[in-house]
């Protein structure tokens, strides 16, 4: 087996969407494990935290408190506590009991889990300071078709769900 070839085709690809395609194996697997209530859960609690995240500096108490948190590691830090807090509620309110879901409906809710994490990150600045994805990631999950990508997250994983 020619191994230097094998590395030849990861070399060409962009680590973006290796890192993209290892996430969606990693959760891909966990719903073939225990279903898809940890994605539904991850999928709900990102966008969730990214509003109450940027609804943070107009809070009567803890307004004055996040406007010291200015640097990008201090907002990844708030933003990660913040997302931590919402999944454990979240998964709390919507999990049950499956013996798991097949193949397809795990790779769907690997890659519906992917979108959207790669969606959210991007509107996130601070997440930015963590990974930068280059122009490619960024013109297809941008602006321009983030509502379709969302959508089509949200339908395939209420379609799969366990």
């Amino acid at each position: 087996m020619d191994f230097q070839a094998w590395g030849a085709i990861f070399a060409v690809w962009p680590m973006d969407w290796i890192i993209i395609g290892v996430f969606i194996a990693f959760v891909a697997l966990d719903a073939m494990r225990s279903g898809s209530a940890r994605a539904a859960t991850f999928v709900l609690a990102l966008p969730a935290a990214l509003l109450i995240v940027n609804a943070l500096p107009q809070s009567a108490v803890l307004g004055p408190l996040t406007k010291q948190f200015a640097t990008p590691l201090a907002q990844l830090a708030v933003f990660a506590i913040v997302f931590v807090v919402l999944f454990i509620a979240i998964h709390r309110i919507i999990f049950t009991f499956s013996s798991g879901g097949g193949v397809v409906q795990a790779v769907i809710a690997g890659a519906a889990a992917a979108v959207v994490c790669v969606v959210v990150w991007l509107q996130i600045p601070a997440l930015d300071f963590a990974w930068h994805f280059g122009d490619q990631v960024r013109l297809i999950f941008g602006e321009a078709y983030r509502f379709w990508w969302m959508l089509a997250a949200y339908l395939s994983l209420a379609a799969v769900r366990s």
